[in-house]
């Protein structure tokens, strides 16, 4: 039988068949609410909405149907931060940072089972709370005199189990049996004393079965009656109070010990000032537990709500079910206060006694529940009567003397009445106590943050005061989530309706679904300040972008306007670990971060500093040797449980962040004198408490300890707060070889899936290959770069399925972790790891599902040189070479001179503490400062002997000697034409960019954003700066969303960035400047490149097909009419003419390709037989060895081939040069054949000075301003480079003068063979020196100074213009005399705007780096023409060149280029004939000339 919900589901489809039927007359609409109502009626949740309405009116919609009361109220956690960013001057000058003083784990292990204990040995601190944790009650050792109760189960019963009786068959059985055995002892002949014995037993079998079946009988009605005396009766707790009679001797001492401890702490803070202190001396709470009398429970509330009363009592002299021995050994509940008179030694304890305690009283308990853990939400008690208090207070006299007050007349009532009267409006219903469980399981704001909110305020406009005769307002603003309590406040601006603040404050979220909320005062200084107003800012808008700048927050009083607050609003997330099959990872390595810092206690501390040999010490916590927070000061104790020694911290460098300690003793008026220090840099104290570490020795005192803690979450810092970045250092980097993947799963529906790999570190991609389109069996061979920071992280090798829409998805995954190859040799130092067979592992997806698919790779690892870094070990070598505050200052002083381009951020009303510290007197400055430095050496004493790790201090001179390793740039700041887009690095012959920045949102930006890229050859390698509009995920490199790009040598600009910042100016199509400030550092890796990733091993090769002889005649005429295939890599790449009825044909054709690799080229030509109308004859083949080529050097090679005879003659030139990586797939070849990648490094075009043009219409530039004028000659560097010659006007300008950031210029050379002594390999010079002459040089065929000779142009085709267009386009030379029109095509009316042209093909004498402008023009028969528009380009060089799309106007122009050198020589250049300048550059190849490098080779002089 069908269901209620059944019911309406069927009839609910029924609509929905009967709406489908072209018969029916039900209409869509109607079969809808048939739906949505039997929906509601079988319990489901159905909405409907309005099909146009927008997305947030259709959540405005489903948010007006939830019911009230659905979510939880949820109060909001936040804390307002302190940061490292503070350079104001430290006041108190601490030990150098060291972490040898941390107590041993086997000694905190002892610490720990101690507790909190305080300064009395074990027999003394358990007298003070009765007895120690025992089993039984104090005196129950003797034998016990009572008996236990006999068993009345009778021998039958112990014998019979339970399923031989108390059924209906079971008796039928016994009346069966006793009529039968009667039967048979008449049948025997037997006496009646035999019918008795079987009538005895047949009775006691009945009587025990009777006795069982009555039980469960019982047992059913009763519980039957239980739920429906639930609400009316009460149930006894016996059970639980016969628990408590045996669980109370475990738990009370234990109980009693930490409520002494805790109250211990409490009264020595709230300690009035004209008491010496308040001690608890004694708490015991008695040997007789509390009773639960009873409890009610009322089942019919709501699902969530748990509803029950309970009757307690707690009557301890209640003596009336004791025995005597249990009265004998009866322990009293008793509460000793000790109150202290005087001073110092002239002092007295008072005993105030209150003892034989007894309460009772009924108690409502209600439990909110909730879905989340802990389940329960809170907790609501409350009496539903006045409970009944009993007690003996003895204020004055002690045991002996002592008189209970409660015998005055009137006094008792009078006190219970205040007792009432205090505790009534808490907790006497209908008043009730709530207890939030879930918000005191939830921890610290810390543990529940998910990023840090930076408020910035810069002002405030037209605040009115709403009091007409107040005048002026003193306007400051608070800062509060959803209007709570108040986190920080901004400084006072006297006397001004329009305030600047310029302060920053940083807040701790723990949602973004509460609203910020910054209230402005009016401040007065007699009284209360003045509210003028309320700003709030939904915090929900971050999710979509995380910042928000220059906000215009109206300000609200009453209803009405008062002025208009100005601010940014920055949200920075907490970083998490990725889930991976379910497991939570680690967070990924950052410098940048959340830190909270917590002193939680001290144990023997130096007690005899005070006459009375006990301390009233507090805690001052300071950052970098500045107050950040001060705990409350613990009475005549020298073991202090500070309750509020932490502060929450937003650090910027974890590395150089110090935590430090100052434990003083309050005197009064007198100085405080410091009875311990402590510092430690916050990367140790980290260390050590992964490791369990937390107590640490005190410095420059006899004893002393103190426990200390430190939570971290990194936080993605960037902009302006981040001070490092979040760089973290690495320790070495993982090189992994991505050769293929074998039989992946197919997730397309049509065709194959698009696979490529990456590297996941911590969640976060790191590198990742090209895609492989339509393949299922990839061949990526390709070798990436992971830095590593630590052996605790795990990397995730994850093929991806491209998309092209949605989200990428995941083929399968693998993980490795850092430990299995990072390891340390003897000398502690990290080891090289170095994998030469290649690995196949199988891929899976996830834990349920089987792996389909196999990942081909190898993993080394190789660790990073420890590289002196000035930033960061200034400040530590300065402390570590003197003990002196001066020093000491000095030190700080320099680095935050040094650091003058970094904001300060102000946190002001952070740091409450600074008030107190102003108040301290010179002469008390002047004796903390002599303690400390005597604490100095202490320390440094207990730090012991540590070993000294050497680092290699680089300089500009010294990078050549390291020829791999990482990068590290610091990008600082910014100043740009136009805002929205973004800017990357791309190193050597990468797809994809190292780093990409967050994006430009105002034209002068602060980065402060830290990226690392492996430069493998550093001779060689190449570094590109870009500014594209949108972030290129798909390693598209599309020129077209290229604003400016600057390209040059990262060896020359490591030697102008190493630790300085210096700008970079790029220059996009509009000539408009872009300046970036950038500052680098180079970590040098201990490896040895493997020669397949040399830069020699890749590049362009040019292939003369000269002429072949001997060839097979495959036509009846006795000849062939031959042509060849050059295949690479199993694709045609290149394909001759043919030659017609020949045997010896003679080609002379030439082409060029790029090769990825020339180790692993697999290079072959084919030669076949054409026949007309019928499949060419094959004639032979010949594999290609490009193994033997040398570098710029032409080499003639005859190959013979495997068919009946023949051979053929070619000339190759291989000219290295960096191969980008590109999908499979992707052509630059005029579309004829496909080869991965483009050349990095063609020629330059130059336009005008100070500017470089490449492709369609993109500036490549550089010029370095402020600080890297001057060029530093390396060591071994060559004076006898050829330079370009200067005009007259220029030569003022020597070679230091010119940008620093130079780009190499390989040049085709056609004249190899001829010319080979003069023209084998020729290099243009560096950008600098070709953009100047430019702008002078004149030249027959243009501005530039490039080779000589011709360029080949085709106009294919136009489209996109407007309909009826009568489309011309004119081809005009730019020269620095002018331009000239140099062609012009047919003019074509195209009815949609799109025109293909037959043979507009033109040649032009010009120079390499010639500029051509096309202009499109609508041509008219009578009249002028009108221009659609105009734009520049540039020939392309590469062999037989390629189509490009030009933006011209509305449309587009395709063009086909190439460029041809004259054979003659270079009689365009300019050479240089006078003596070679000493600071002359040296080309991109001539670098390494002096070194003897077996595996490459370069021009030779």
């Amino acid at each position: 039988m069908a269901t209620a919900q059944q019911a309406n589901e069927l009839k609910a489809q029924g609509a929905i068949e009967a709406a489908q039927d072209p018969n029916s007359g039900i209409s869509a609409q109607a079969a809808q609410n048939v739906a949505v109502n039997e929906a509601k009626k079988a319990g489901s949740i159905a909405y409907q909405f309005d099909p146009n309405a927008s997305v947030e009116e259709k959540r405005e919609a489903a948010r007006s149907k939830i019911p009230p009361g659905f979510h939880h109220e949820r109060n909001p956690n936040a804390a307002a931060l302190v940061s490292d960013t503070d350079t104001s001057a430290p006041k108190y000058d601490l030990p150098p940072p060291a972490k040898a003083s941390a107590v041993a784990e086997e000694n905190q292990i002892a610490e720990k089972a101690k507790g909190n204990a305080r300064e009395l040995d074990e027999d003394a601190r358990w007298a003070r709370v009765g007895w120690k944790p025992r089993f039984g009650m104090p005196g129950s050792d003797e034998e016990p005199d009572e008996t236990s109760l006999l068993d009345h189960q009778t021998w039958l019963e112990g014998k019979l189990e339970e399923k031989f009786y108390g059924d209906w068959y079971h008796n039928t059985a016994v009346i069966i049996f006793a009529c039968l055995s009667s039967w048979v002892v008449a049948v025997l002949g037997g006496g009646l004393g035999w019918v008795f014995c079987i009538m005895a037993a047949c009775g006691t079998y009945y009587r025990t079965s009777i006795r069982r079946v009555r039980r469960n009988a019982r047992d059913d009605v009763m519980r039957e009656m239980a739920k429906t005396r639930l609400e009316t009766d009460s149930e006894t707790l016996e059970w639980i109070n016969s628990f408590l009679v045996k669980f109370w001797p475990i738990y009370a001492p234990v109980l009693c010990d930490s409520i002494v401890a805790s109250v211990d702490q409490v009264l020595s803070t709230s300690t009035p000032n004209f008491l010496e202190g308040l001690r608890m001396k004694t708490f015991v709470l008695g040997t007789k537990p509390p009773r639960l009398e009873h409890v009610k429970t009322y089942p019919k509330t709501e699902e969530d709500v748990v509803l029950m009363d309970w009757k307690f009592s707690f009557t301890p002299n209640d003596t009336m079910d004791l025995t005597a021995r249990q009265l004998k050994n009866k322990v009293n509940p008793k509460i000793v206060l000790e109150i202290r008179v005087g001073k110092g030694v002239v002092s007295k304890g008072l005993d105030v006694i209150v003892e034989d305690m007894a309460f009772s009283g009924l108690m409502r308990l209600k439990f909110k529940l909730q879905i989340p853990f802990p389940h329960i939400e809170k907790v609501e008690m409350s009496f539903l009567e006045r409970p009944t208090i009993d007690y003996v207070c003895k204020p004055l006299g002690g045991d002996t003397f002592g008189f209970d007050i409660n015998f005055i007349p009137g006094l008792e009532g009078f006190i219970q009445e205040q007792i009432h009267a205090n505790i009534g409006p808490m907790m006497y219903a209908p008043n009730v106590f709530p207890i939030e469980i879930a918000k005191m399981l939830a921890g610290t704001p810390v543990d529940q943050a998910i990023g840090v909110l930076q408020v910035t305020f810069h002002g405030a406009q037209g605040l009115k005061n709403p009091d007409k005769f107040s005048g002026t307002p003193d306007p400051y603003a608070t800062v509060s989530i959803n209007n709570r309590a108040v986190l920080a406040r901004t400084k006072t601006v006297h006397e001004n309706a329009n305030p600047r603040w310029n302060e920053t404050i940083n807040v701790i979220i723990t949602s973004l679904k509460d609203s910020l909320t910054v209230n402005i005062f009016d401040y007065n200084d007699i009284r209360k300040d003045k509210e003028l107003g309320t700003a709030t800012f939904s915090l929900e808008q971050l999710e979509e972008d995380d910042e928000h700048e220059n906000l215009h927050l109206e300000v609200v009083s009453g209803g009405r306007p008062r002025g208009i607050l100005q601010a940014d609003v920055r949200f920075f997330p907490v970083l998490e670990g990725a889930v991976v099959d379910g497991v939570q990872e680690p967070p990924p390595e950052s410098r940048t971060g959340i830190c909270k810092f917590t002193v939680e206690q001290a144990k023997d501390l130096d007690g005899s500093k005070s006459l009375i040999g006990q301390l009233s010490p507090y805690a001052v916590l300071l950052l970098n040797g500045r107050e950040i927070q001060k705990s409350k000061i613990l009475k005549r104790t020298n073991n202090p449980i500070w309750p509020d020694a932490t502060k929450e911290l937003l650090i910027t460098d974890r590395k150089k962040a110090k935590l430090g300690l100052v434990i003083k003793d309050d005197r009064d008026l007198a100085t405080d004198p410091i009875i311990g220090t402590y510092q430690i840099g916050l990367d140790d104290m980290l260390e050590l408490a992964n490791k369990g570490q937390e107590w640490f020795n005190l410095a420059g005192v006899k004893t002393g300890r103190v426990k200390m803690k430190a939570q971290w979450k990194p936080v993605a810092l960037k902009g302006a707060i981040a001070g490092s970045g979040g760089y973290l250092t690495p320790i070495g980097v993982m090189r992994l070889h991505f050769k293929g993947a074998r039989d992946l799963k197919n997730l397309e529906a049509m065709g194959k899936s698009d696979p490529y790999a990456r590297v996941l570190l911590s969640g976060i991609q790191k590198a990742r290959t090209v895609t492989f389109k339509n393949n299922l069996n990839p061949e990526w061979d390709e070798v990436v770069y992971v830095p590593m920071h630590s052996t605790r992280e795990k990397l995730t090798l994850e093929v991806m399925d491209e998309e092209s829409l949605g989200k990428d998805r995941p083929l399968g995954h693998i993980e490795l972790s850092a430990a299995d190859y990072i390891k340390k040799d003897d000398n502690d130092e990290y080891a090289i790891y170095e994998e030469k067979n290649m690995r196949s592992e199988s891929l899976r997806l996830n834990a349920s599902k089987q792996p389909k698919g196999t990942l081909l790779y190898t993993c080394s690892f190789y660790p990073i040189h420890s590289v002196w870094d000035p930033d960061e070990d200034d400040e530590t070598e300065s402390q570590a070479d003197s003990l002196s505050r001066t020093n000491s200052v000095q030190a700080n002083g320099s680095n935050g001179n040094n650091s003058n381009h970094r904001k300060t951020i102000s946190n002001a009303g952070t740091i409450s503490s600074l008030r107190h510290s102003q108040s301290r007197d010179s002469a008390a400055d002047s004796d903390t400062l002599k303690q400390l430095e005597q604490n100095e050496a202490a320390q440094e004493e207990t730090a012991g002997p540590t070993k000294k790790v050497e680092k290699l201090r680089l300089t500009p001179d010294d990078l050549q000697k390291y020829e791999s390793g990482l990068i590290v740039f610091k990008l600082l700041e910014g100043e740009f034409a136009d805002t929205g887009a973004y800017l990357d690095i791309i190193m050597d012959d990468m797809a994809f960019p190292s780093h990409t920045t967050a994006k430009i949102r105002s034209r002068k930006m602060n980065f402060n954003e830290v990226g690392d890229a492996m430069v493998r050859e550093l001779d060689f390698s190449k570094i590109t700066i870009r500014i594209i509009e949108h972030v290129d995920k798909k390693g598209e490199n599309d020129e077209d969303h290229v604003i400016a790009k600057l390209t040059g040598n990262t060896l020359d600009t490591l030697r102008r960035c190493l630790y300085q910042p210096t700008q970079l100016t790029l220059r996009d199509n509009h000539g408009r400047e872009n300046k970036i400030t950038v500052s680098c550092k180079y970590l040098p890796v201990k490896m040895t490149l493997h020669p397949s990733e040399s830069f020699n091993n890749q590049g362009t090769l040019r292939v003369d097909v000269l002429d072949a002889a001997d060839l097979p005649a495959a036509d009846r005429n006795g000849y062939s009419d031959p042509y060849c295939k050059f295949i690479l890599h199993g694709k045609e790449v290149y394909k001759t003419k043919t030659q017609k009825k020949t045997l010896h044909p003679a080609w002379n054709e030439f082409f060029e390709v790029q090769v990825r690799s020339r180790t692993a080229a697999e290079f072959e030509v084919k030669v076949y037989d054409w026949d007309f109308g019928d499949k060419s004859d094959f004639l032979g083949k010949a594999a290609i060895n490009l193994n033997v080529l040398e570098p710029f050097q032409s080499q003639e090679v005859t190959l013979g081939l495997d068919g009946k005879s023949g051979a053929i003659r070619l000339k190759m030139l291989f000219k290295p040069d960096y191969v980008v990586r590109s999908r499979q797939g992707s052509s630059t070849f005029s579309g004829t054949f496909a080869v991965p990648g483009k050349v990095i490094g063609a020629p330059v075009k130059g336009v005008g000075k100070g500017a470089v043009l490449v492709g369609g219409g993109v500036i490549r530039a550089g010029t370095f301003l402020g600080r890297g004028f001057r060029r530093r000659k390396s060591r071994g560097e060559r004076s006898d480079d050829d330079v370009q010659d200067l005009p007259p006007q220029q030569q003022s300008q020597s070679t230091e003068d010119t940008p620093v950031i130079s780009i190499e210029e390989p040049q085709n050379d056609t004249a190899a063979s001829s010319h080979k002594a003069d023209n084998g390999h020729s290099r243009a010079k560096s950008w600098g020196a070709a953009s100047f002459a430019s702008a002078f040089a004149g030249g027959p065929g243009g501005s530039g100074s490039g080779e000589q000779g011709t360029a080949h142009l085709t106009i294919v085709s136009a489209n996109g213009y407007p309909a009826g267009t009568n489309v011309r386009v004119h081809v005009r030379l730019d020269s620095s005399k002018g331009g000239k029109e140099v062609y012009k095509t047919k003019h074509i009316k195209s009815p949609s705007g799109s025109v293909v042209f037959d043979n507009e093909t033109c040649k032009v004498p010009c120079t390499a780096d010639a500029a051509f402008r096309l202009i499109v023009k609508d041509h008219a028969t009578f009249g002028s023409d009108d221009e659609l528009g105009e734009a520049q380009f540039f020939v392309d060089d590469q062999g037989l060149g390629g189509e490009k799309q030009v933006n011209v106007g509305s449309g587009v122009v395709v063009v086909r280029s190439s460029f041809e050198v004259r054979e003659t020589g270079r009689a365009g250049s300019v050479i240089s004939k006078e003596p070679k300048s000493p600071n002359s550059r040296k080309g991109l190849l001539s670098r390494g000339r002096d070194r003897d490098r077996e595996s490459r080779s370069v021009t030779p002089a």
